[in-house]
């Protein structure tokens, strides 16, 4: 009613692909029912929804959001790198020169929890963004 009011008929919504896969090959089909109630809720109040299959900093392995963790994992490896470690090594002192950091996340020091996910209140230490710049 309030974005009617307001003079809206679009609304992004986000859509967290961690929230649909919950394990790899299942599919958490009451988040989608909520997903499609919402859509067709605005649908009939005359607002046209953009779904956003949203991602922040990859995924909540790294203090972000987005792609589940049991891919990340998998994805990122036991040795991460910011590009990779070839070029990682190339490009140091220009991520040095020019404030870049490629740091480890390791090296902040936060504690995990029992799925070795850093603790978000350890994470909301950083603004989230500045995670973009690390391994």
């Amino acid at each position: 009613a309030n974005l009617k009011k307001w003079g809206m008929n679009c609304m992004r919504l986000g859509v967290m692909w961690e929230g649909v896969e919950r394990e790899a090959g299942k599919y958490d089909m009451a988040y989608l029912d909520k997903v499609e109630a919402l859509i067709n809720k605005m649908g009939e109040a005359g607002i046209y929804t953009l779904v956003d299959a949203h991602q922040d900093v990859f995924a909540r392995y790294m203090c972000g959001e987005g792609v589940p963790d049991f891919y990340a994992k998998e994805v990122i490896g036991k040795h991460p790198s910011c590009i990779n470690p070839f070029a990682d090594k190339i490009l140091e002192k220009f991520y040095e020169r020019e404030g870049l950091p490629c740091s480890d996340m390791n090296d902040l020091g936060y504690r995990v929890d029992e799925n070795d996910d850093y603790l978000i209140e350890d994470c909301l230490q950083e603004m989230f963004a500045n995670y973009y710049n690390t391994k």
